[in-house]
């Protein structure tokens, strides 16, 4: 299981980085959602779920895996993400969130796997599944950290690090992006919610959330967050989607040479 992590310090004296990227599917979702496919209902058509970032990248990866089609519903600019990162499955295109819901749910009357990522509590678990394992890497190599922060999405992937890494001693942060500049894959609790079917909603007065500076990606976002405490060693930084970068230190000893 410790093979399924990438983790690095790219600075000395900065964050810990988990590199998300290096994952099949380019992402932290392929962990949470290959655990959730694990009982993947005898039959099923296909996988389709709402998304335009790494949740459809992965059910992407995880599908041609199992033989079966992926549909992603998403707008344009979803697509074209997914496109850029090569998703290969179908795309379906809706003006609102409402209607994507109704195009998941005539998939799913028609036998496909919808895993419906935003309300689905069992996602928790999933998350929870890897992050007990990734703690104790972290523990092993990484003993100064004790702070943990990661974009905030669906939520599940923020309640299952609290709920295993609060256990020991840890605190979890959750990053919101700044006012009036979307990430992919981010979202703002205040104005993007779904209420009490939102899996974070039973969360979301005791986990707490933050909101990130103006940044270009999630990644910048979060290492600008990480640089800004007061003891940056003692972060992890939950980088979904990114990958390795050669550290800073490493760069510098290796043009010496």
């Amino acid at each position: 299981m410790r093979g399924a992590y990438s983790l690095s310090r790219p600075r000395v004296d900065g964050p810990v980085v988990l590199w998300g990227g290096a994952l099949p599917s380019g992402s932290l979702k392929y962990l949470t959602f290959s655990r959730y496919l694990a009982a993947l209902p005898p039959g099923s058509r296909g996988l389709v779920e709402l998304s335009g970032g790494s949740s459809a990248l992965a059910l992407d990866v995880l599908g041609r895996e199992r033989g079966v089609p992926t549909v992603a519903l998403t707008d344009a600019a979803g697509e074209a993400y997914l496109r850029a990162h090569g998703f290969q499955g179908q795309v379906r295109h809706a003006d609102s969130i409402a209607k994507l819901w109704e195009h998941a749910l005539a998939y799913e009357r028609e036998g496909w796997c919808w895993p419906r990522q935003l309300t689905n509590a069992a996602m928790v678990a999933c998350v929870e599944s890897w992050a007990s394992a990734l703690r104790a890497h972290v523990r092993e190599r990484f003993p100064k950290v004790r702070r943990v922060v990661c974009g905030f999405g669906t939520g599940a992937t923020l309640v299952g690090l609290t709920r295993v890494f609060s256990t020991g001693g840890f605190t979890v942060t959750g990053l919101q992006p700044a006012p009036g500049r979307p990430l992919p894959g981010w979202r703002t609790w205040a104005h993007q919610n779904l209420g009490p079917e939102d899996l974070f909603f039973a969360h979301h007065q005791r986990v707490p959330l933050d909101t990130a500076a103006p940044a270009s990606d999630g990644f910048t976002a979060l290492m600008d967050w990480a640089r800004r405490q007061a003891r940056p060693e003692e972060v992890l930084v939950i980088a979904h989607n990114a990958r390795e970068q050669v550290p800073a230190y490493v760069a510098a000893s290796s043009a010496q040479a």
